[in-house]
């Protein structure tokens, strides 16, 4: 090998291994159910080793040990614990439900199963058991069939197990507690991104000589529901993941700068929607009178643009930023053309109400309290 070609390839090897960490963190940090994946293939073969040293009639019955264990390794430590008690709780109501039918029926048949099912549905619906209430009619249909021989060494060892190994995922989950903090801003960011879209696509139609008709506004219009209900969802599973872990303290700022873009972005999401109604439904090319008409249409769409510039580029309390400096200067020309235009009073009422949402707009992407504070 010649030496000119060596340091080439060193190096580029040593640029390769070095991105390679950041891009395995990365992956790692977006997509926590590759985490809850590793707890739950700890916690599962631990349960299992653990249920097998057990003597009594347990060892009949081991598999419940990682079922649990399972159950617990969930995406938050707070969820773990609660799910597991929850699955528990419905283990046990459901087989002590199999018990008394059992009891009485002193048999299994069709009569005793229909008994059985219903029941366990029935109470599946009580509020206290969560998601897991679904264990309810499972685990009386278990204890009904599987263990109708010994109903009540069956029903310690199904609830005992379970609870076994719920334990041992609750104790891999404070060792290696969840913190899901890259979901949840990917969420914020993506409903920052489709809002800004959205006030561009509203900018674009207002720059026209002629605005769009009702189907080509509805085709600008975009469905805001299912990313502002997924923002909401990664937040709350963010909020709820700090309780009890100890990995909390070295994210507080993190953490907080979440829960106030999150707030900011709701209130923002409301505004974008008003505003988005009131221009697709008032200024259309099939209407005969127009809310802006020629003349407040481009300061009203510069206005528009400059938010959706404002919304992409700042992340919290900037009043000073060049962004956030060119949307107040547009706001204030689309207020002066508002109040010099002499259009009918109706249309500058409408007007006269983008303005004010565009205000409210700026002040809520660019000033959640304390933010830059906290995290400057």
């Amino acid at each position: 090998m010649s030496p000119a070609r060596t340091p080439v390839v060193t190096t580029g090897l040593r640029r390769w291994r070095s991105r390679r960490p950041g891009w395995a963190r990365r992956v790692w940090a977006r997509n926590p159910r590759l985490a809850m994946a590793a707890r739950a293939a700890i916690a599962a073969p631990l349960a299992w080793v653990v249920a097998l040293a057990i003597p009594g009639p347990t060892a009949d019955y081991p598999y419940y040990a990682p079922l649990g264990a399972v159950v617990a390794t969930t995406f938050t430590l707070a969820g773990s614990v609660r799910e597991s008690l929850q699955a528990v709780a419905s283990i046990a109501l459901g087989a002590t439900t199999a018990f008394a039918v059992g009891a009485v029926t002193n048999q299994t048949n069709p009569l005793g199963i229909a008994v059985v099912v219903a029941l366990g549905v029935l109470l599946a619906g009580w509020r206290v058991l969560g998601d897991m209430g679904s264990w309810v009619p499972t685990a009386a249909l278990f204890t009904l069939i599987i263990g109708g021989s010994d109903p009540t060494g069956y029903i310690g060892a199904y609830t005992g197990l379970t609870l076994l190994g719920a334990l041992i995922g609750v104790v891999v989950n404070l060792t290696f507690p969840p913190l899901p903090l890259a979901p949840a801003q990917h969420a914020l960011t993506r409903v920052r991104e489709l809002l800004a879209a959205q006030l561009a696509d509203l900018a674009d139609g207002l720059e026209r000589d002629t605005p769009p008709d009702a189907a080509e506004w509805a085709r600008r219009r975009r469905d805001l529901a299912e990313p502002m209900g997924a923002m909401n969802d990664a937040v709350v599973a963010a909020s709820e993941a700090r309780r009890w872990n100890r990995r909390t303290p070295h994210y507080d700022i993190a953490i907080t700068r979440q829960d106030r873009m999150s707030s900011a972005l709701r209130r923002a999401a409301l505004v974008v929607e008003d505003l988005t109604a009131t221009v697709t439904e008032e200024e259309r090319a099939d209407l005969d009178t127009l809310a802006l008409g020629p003349g407040l249409r481009p300061p009203a769409a510069r206005a528009m643009r400059a938010l959706a510039d404002v919304l992409r580029q700042v992340e919290g309390r900037a009043t000073g930023t060049p962004e956030v400096i060119r949307a107040e200067q547009a706001v204030d020309q689309l207020r002066l053309a508002v109040t010099r235009a002499g259009a009918d009073p109706s249309g500058l009422l409408v007007a006269a109400s983008l303005v004010v949402s565009l205000r409210r707009l700026l002040e809520a992407v660019t000033d959640p309290p304390g933010y830059r504070e906290q995290t400057g």
